[in-house]
């Protein structure tokens, strides 16, 4: 009995540490376009040199059938690790995750072997390398 107790208790324990950095979620606004909101998770930035990792959500002002095509379940928002380039203004994905309608995942790519990206000026992509870039600056 007493050894049942423990191993709840310590699988208590591992499930509230793994959940830790979902509670320590901050999103920060950080621009748009027409098609959704844009957002960091300012407690997942983390630099290496010029290179910042961070955590972004895009969440879509309408949504919309994955791949465009009629009668595929909605995309509500996508949620995704990227890295940004300060020095060279690029960018790339490294995972991506789709969100439904009902915040159940439909697809998630998990890691992905990406090329750089040229960010385009005005967009919410700049928006978000500015942004991850200024707040970690050394």
């Amino acid at each position: 009995m007493i050894r049942r107790a423990m191993a709840a208790f310590a699988a208590g324990v591992a499930l509230a540490v793994a959940c830790a950095p979902a509670l320590a979620t901050r999103w920060v606004r950080v621009g748009g376009d027409a098609e959704g909101e844009h957002f960091v998770d300012d407690a997942a930035l983390s630099r290496t040199g010029e290179i910042v990792r961070l955590v972004k959500r895009v969440v879509y002002l309408a949504p919309h059938p994955m791949g465009d095509t009629p009668g595929m379940p909605l995309i509500r928002e996508t949620l995704g690790v990227v890295e940004c380039d300060c020095l060279r203004a690029q960018h790339r994905a490294v995972s991506v995750e789709v969100i439904g309608m009902d915040g159940h995942v439909l697809i998630t790519t998990g890691p992905m072997k990406r090329i750089w990206e040229r960010i385009e000026p005005d967009s919410p992509g700049r928006a978000t390398l500015d942004f991850a870039c200024a707040r970690t600056a050394p």
